[in-house]
């Protein structure tokens, strides 16, 4: 590495090193684990000796078999740090509560040198001159605000919580500026960390990484830390029992660069990540049957309380699938048959689920599974409705809560739409995620994908093919890879796309923000404060 190269590395590791702190979920006891500042020894040599995997051919069934993890030789971890040689970094406030925004600190001039006399009169001028300046700071700093009151632009850009962009409420008045104020903050922040962010870093954020363990191994622990992971998602194999996954979770975000999403489908019913945790819990069909959105509600309320308490900040859930077939992968996983039951009830366990500001509710599955007798894990089906019948039931419980400005996260899924784009499915099709969810449905939050490993993308399109469509329809997150060699395969792919122009650098950048920019808004990730 040559000396402006070295240096530009030194200077941004300087950067997060004094602007990033990884907040540590508050559950469970503190775990001992490597520093993250420790870096893994050899990297070289723990890539050679990882045995190949041939990406894209391993379907979900035989994945325990298939993961690096139980194969690849322990990786010895060693400390690399050296102190900072530009005084103490900031450590900034990693708490969920919410930013405060710190005018800018205005100092009196120095004190005369000696043997020069102070004149009495000037100190009153000097308070007024220092008054003015934080005036006129005060008008600067607010002039974007006002702007964004008065922007239309901003009125038609934004749709799922403010910190990521969201539609004014009906009940909104331009005299709510405090949020505006927090919010233009908040993407001064993200963009200061994008700017010093590597591609790597920032195709990290955009990964979110399924494993094995129930425990922290060398290879989970590599994996994160050296692709710069910014999500994990456990499935029921990953969790044992209420102590070992606040452990395991505690340990996952340790060795993060930005603190993690962590992930799961806490649905209830048939799906019920936390059966290990709980036992049984009713699911959406037992919402529905049930008929009240108290209950909905209390639902919600009390699976964000769970989920939290285990350091799982993600669910995949709501489901808002209207159920109109008796096949696929739905029983028993829906709220209704009708899409006003299902907007009814999926709101009210969203609304309990979110209301803590801890746990970000995902809804699922765009453009609709309600009708597809088939399941996506084994394989791709093609939905012959059209576009009206789609918007009538499909998509209008998404159109109705989108609206409410409280939608954080959507997951597409893989079925194809004939009536908009016969050609691939909703996952990897821009006109059915860029032109219908975000153009012509408004939202312009985080979208994820399902499942990437599932038998509907597997059995028609490479690995590389699939990472590449899903960034350019328009998900920010893609779930999930599942070892070293899919993960580093994932991150050459994107990086190559953006080297020769497949996609747009800006492309990456709107993922990137759009992640920080909810992980600040729901406290995963905080601004640090102003020191003086």
């Amino acid at each position: 590495m040559d000396q402006p190269e070295e240096h530009e590395e030194n200077t941004r590791n300087t950067f997060f090193e004094q602007l990033l702190t990884v907040r540590m979920p508050t559950a469970g006891p503190a775990i001992q684990m490597p520093s993250s500042r420790n870096a893994i020894a050899d990297l070289d040599t723990a890539k050679q000796t990882a045995p190949p995997i041939p990406i894209g051919q391993t379907p979900i069934e035989q994945m325990p078999t298939a993961r690096v993890q139980a194969t690849h030789p322990p990786v010895i971890f060693a400390d690399t740090h050296h102190p900072d040689e530009v005084g103490q970094p900031v450590a900034p406030r990693m708490t969920g509560a919410p930013a405060v925004i710190d005018m800018p600190t205005i100092t009196a001039p120095p004190a005369p040198s000696d043997g020069v006399k102070a004149h009495p009169t000037r100190r009153p001028r000097r308070k007024i001159v220092v008054v003015t300046v934080a005036i006129i700071l005060a008008i600067v700093a607010l002039t974007p605000v006002l702007y964004q009151l008065s922007s239309s632009h901003f009125r038609a850009s934004h749709t799922s919580g403010f910190a990521q962009g969201a539609n004014p409420p009906a009940s909104w008045h331009p005299q709510d500026w405090a949020p505006l104020a927090r919010q233009q903050a908040e993407l001064s922040y993200v963009n200061q960390l994008i700017a010093h962010m590597t591609l790597d870093q920032e195709i990290g954020q955009m990964i979110m990484l399924g494993f094995l363990d129930t425990q922290m191994s060398p290879t989970l622990a590599y994996t994160i830390k050296q692709y710069h992971l910014g999500s994990v998602v456990l499935y029921a194999w990953n969790i044992t029992g209420a102590d070992q996954v606040k452990q395991l979770t505690a340990q996952m975000q340790s060795q993060a660069d930005l603190p993690l999403f962590v992930a799961t489908d806490q649905e209830g019913g048939s799906v019920n990540r936390l059966q290990a945790v709980d036992g049984p819990l009713p699911g959406a069909w037992a919402m529905g049957a049930n008929g009240t959105t108290a209950y909905a509600q209390q639902r919600g309320e009390y699976d964000a309380q769970q989920l939290y308490s285990l350091g799982i900040n993600v669910n995949f859930a709501p489901v808002v699938d209207v159920a109109n077939t008796s096949g696929g992968d739905l029983g028993g996983r829906t709220f209704g048959t009708t899409a006003d039951q299902v907007t009814k009830l999926a709101g009210a366990y969203l609304n309990g689920l979110q209301s803590s500001g801890h746990v970000i509710g995902t809804l699922k599955h765009f453009p609709g599974l309600g009708d597809v007798p088939t399941d996506p894990h084994a394989s791709l089906y093609t939905l012959d409705r059209s576009k009206a019948d789609l918007e009538r039931i499909d998509w209008a419980p998404y159109k109705a809560l989108i609206a409410t400005g409280q939608v954080q996260m959507i997951m597409s899924t893989h079925v194809v739409l004939s009536a908009i784009d016969p050609t691939r499915p909703a996952s990897l099709s821009e006109p059915v995620l860029t032109g219908i969810l975000r153009d012509e449905l408004g939202y312009q939050g985080v979208i994820v994908t399902d499942g990437i490993y599932m038998g509907a993308l597997t059995s028609h399109y490479s690995f590389d093919q699939i990472i590449l469509d899903s960034v350019k329809a328009g998900n920010d997150i893609i779930c999930s890879t599942y070892s070293i060699a899919s993960t580093a395969e994932t991150i050459h792919v994107l990086k190559d796309a953006v080297q020769n122009g497949d996609i747009t650098k800006s492309r990456i950048d709107d993922s990137v923000r759009r992640i920080l920019l909810l992980k600040l808004h729901d406290g995963v990730l905080t601004m640090p404060q102003s020191q003086g």
